[in-house]
């Protein structure tokens, strides 16, 4: 303990003397981000220089077998809690790898529909029957499957209703005032809205909140870019354009207010768990989706009624089908039929857990992807992420065949159910809270990890410069542009973005207990093939033709996700950036100030938040000059330190209550947006008090959150 005391004061006398040294030789090291951009691209070492450890990851890593992983997983249904045998041969795979592995299972809260059917009655009596699943195409295999699973939105209430429909544009709080200031009656009606924007959970809770009895979302072009009929292309399976059969699944459970298992908020679900009420978390209106081949004769019966869209003049209310005005109505003799009906029960699910066990036994490092798909496919969403996965397991177990052991225990996590609410993950979180809080170094989370190739991630501030470079160390597959780098193509996507995390994916429950968390994975763009995104198109035959031929896209990416899990995993020094951490939260802070000006209070007083990020500042500074001169001295017991306030500083940032009215969500940092569910907004209880227009309250949050930065800088303290 005096040599720890003693080398503390020794490298705080230095910490200030060489600070302007250590800060002039970080700005050329790495790239400092907040929510914003960078000023310009960054020079990079090409072809990258690899350490020999870093070159077996990263030639480990075979696009061929990666191809079959993916065929494996995209063959039978997977959806949450209906195949236990797909997460056993997850679990026997790992063990192949050289992981202990196993499966932990818990019982949760599940929807399934009975009977779903919705038809359209026009005035003149004639009918129209949507198609709750797509067109079997002889090109895609699964989708002729007699298995396959019908078009639905878990978590939906249930109803046999008759009635009205009215358009409302995105199902925005602002596209229900249009209506509602234009003399539109609500009550009674069903909503008809367009996907985007916000999250489909948040428009059936906005149909909810203003009295209709029902919520169908259809799926429009105007989100497909160029990449559309009309402008030329040939639809799947023929080309790169939306097959217009295609249907977006999906839960509508109110995600900005809980995460995990709606019978056990707040708790773990177990076999003996008490249970509470899913009605303040779930819609008890029907809610149904809807593909572009069946919405359209819904629009043209409305077509001279209500609302025009250059008078309702919304973003995104206007949608791409060129021969339909989106015009609200309702429209007289014009009604739906919704006859939807949900079973819901408590059924079990099933996690895999891989762990190779590192010689520091209070440091974890936790990796994860879901396994559970809405369709016998998936390709992308999840199972790119789960073949990938596979791979990176022997990627590292080609490392511990060679005798290695990492300093930090490595902890694979298959989560199931996340597609009905990030059920597996969360639930896994909160049986494992007291241990995780206090050994946990990262979770590392990919989802899609490719449905395109347009490369994106999100994170905390403290992990955001090294992701870049790895990112920098990988070579972008050749066909895509001309990208050297996968931080080229990264770049390329964001302009140097980096957003900060908000929900809709298994980091939630992680990040949201003060544990510091990336999501990444790579997407489409604007002139790439349409993903179809939760439909049954979501295929292997998708993806071997258009998503990613040859599946190379899928091992870059698994590549630069070994590398970050290596480096957190095995360096002396967790390789956080505190610089930056604080960088971002003064780039949240401005953000807060915009929101501030533009809100009902611009008085408010943001200087105990300011003054804490002012703390947290300096604190950050002062520790990476200490972490970078234990470096240098190889002194292990500093070292230790430091890790240590690495690992915890970010619990401070987690209010034990949660949120005001979203206990899951304890983040003061950002959380999701209770207005768009997966979005992220910073500072939200301060946010969310705003916007609801209480003032008192909002400065009470200003308090908290000050607080709390407060907490995470005294975390970060070293010395005197």
């Amino acid at each position: 303990m005096a040599r720890i005391l003693s080398s503390l004061v020794l490298l705080g006398a230095l910490a200030y003397a060489c600070q302007r040294d250590w800060d002039a030789l970080h700005r050329r090291a790495h790239l400092h981000h907040g929510h914003n951009k960078h000023a310009k691209r960054a020079s990079i070492e090409y072809p990258p220089a690899l350490t020999e450890v870093e070159s077996i990851l990263v030639n480990s890593f075979d696009n061929k077998s990666i191809s079959d992983w993916s065929y494996y997983y995209t063959h039978g249904d997977h959806l949450g809690s209906h195949n236990k045998t797909m997460a056993e041969w997850t679990a026997q795979k790992w063990r192949d790898a050289g992981f202990d592995a196993h499966l932990a299972e818990y019982p949760i809260y599940v929807t399934y529909p009975k009977h779903s059917s919705l038809t359209l009655i026009r005035p003149d009596g004639t009918t129209h029957e949507a198609n709750m699943n797509e067109d079997v195409l002889e090109e895609d295999d699964t989708s002729s499957y007699p298995n396959r699973i019908p078009a639905f939105h878990a978590m939906s209430g249930s109803g046999n209703v008759t009635a009205e429909y009215i358009y409302v544009g995105r199902g925005t709080r602002a596209d229900f005032k249009v209506l509602k200031d234009a003399g539109i009656e609500l009550e009674g009606k069903i909503a008809l809205a367009n996907y985007g924007g916000i999250y489909r959970g948040t428009k059936v809770h906005n149909a909810q909140d203003n009295g209709m009895v029902g919520c169908i979302i259809f799926t429009d072009p105007q989100d497909d870019g160029e990449i559309t009929e009309e402008n030329g292309y040939l639809a799947y399976p023929d080309g790169p354009a939306r097959n217009p059969s295609s249907i977006q699944r999906g839960s509508v459970r109110f995600s900005s207010l809980y995460s995990g298992d709606p019978t056990t908020v707040g708790w773990a679900s177990a076999a003996d768990s008490p249970r509470g009420d899913v009605s303040d978390y779930n819609p008890s209106i029907p809610s149904m989706p809807l593909s572009m081949k069946d919405a359209l004769p819904l629009l043209e019966a409305l077509q001279g009624n209500g609302v025009t869209a250059k008078e309702a003049n919304r973003s995104g209310w206007a949608g791409g089908f060129s021969n339909i005005t989106y015009d609200s109505g309702p429209a007289p003799g014009a009604v739906v039929n919704m006859n939807h009906f949900m079973n819901g029960w408590i059924a079990p699910v099933w996690d895999v857990i891989g762990v190779i066990n590192g010689t520091s036994p209070d440091e974890v490092v936790v990796v994860g992807n879901h396994r559970d798909a809405w369709v016998i496919g998936g390709a992308a969403d999840p199972n790119s992420g789960s073949a990938i996965m596979i791979e990176l397991a022997n990627a590292f177990g080609k490392l511990l065949a060679k005798g290695w052991k990492p300093k930090r225990t490595i902890i694979l996590g298959s989560w199931d159910a996340e597609e009905f609410g990030l059920q597996g993950s969360t639930e896994w979180v909160e049986s494992h809270l007291p241990w995780l809080t206090t050994t946990a170094v990262a979770y590392l989370n990919m989802d899609v990890g490719v449905s395109g190739p347009r490369v994106d991630f999100s994170g905390s501030g403290e992990i955001q410069s090294f992701v870049i470079e790895q990112m920098k160390k990988v070579l972008f597959p050749e066909g895509w542009g001309e990208f050297e780098t996968v931080y080229d193509m990264w770049f390329n996507t964001t302009e140097g973005t980096i957003s900060p995390l908000g929900s809709g994916s298994d980091y939630a429950a992680f990040y949201q207990n003060g544990i510091a968390a990336i999501d990444i994975g790579a997407s489409n763009g604007k002139t790439d093939p349409i993903y179809h995104y939760h439909s049954n198109y979501d295929s292997y035959a998708w993806m071997s033709k258009f998503g990613d031929p040859g599946f190379r896209l899928h091992a870059a990416m698994g590549q630069v996700l070994s590398l970050i899990l290596y480096h957190i995993a095995d360096d002396a020094l967790i390789p956080w950036d505190m610089p930056n951490a604080a960088t971002v939260l003064q780039a949240y802070l401005s953000e807060l100030n915009d929101t501030v000006a533009d809100s009902d209070f611009p008085d408010l007083d943001l200087t105990p938040i300011s003054s804490a990020i002012d703390e947290f500042t300096e604190q950050a500074s002062r520790i990476s000059t200490i972490a970078q001169q234990a470096i240098g001295f190889n002194d292990s017991v500093i070292l230790a330190v430091v890790n240590s306030k690495f690992r915890d500083f970010a619990r401070g940032f987690a209010s034990a209550g949660g949120l005001p009215g979203r206990e899951t969500f304890k983040n003061v940092v950002s959380a999701p947006g209770i207005d768009n569910g997966y979005g992220a907004d910073v500072f939200p209880a301060v946010t969310d008090k705003i916007n609801a227009g209480e003032k008192e309250e909002a400065v009470a949050w200003i308090e908290k959150t000050g607080k709390a930065v407060r907490r995470a800088a005294e975390i970060l303290k070293v010395g005197s």
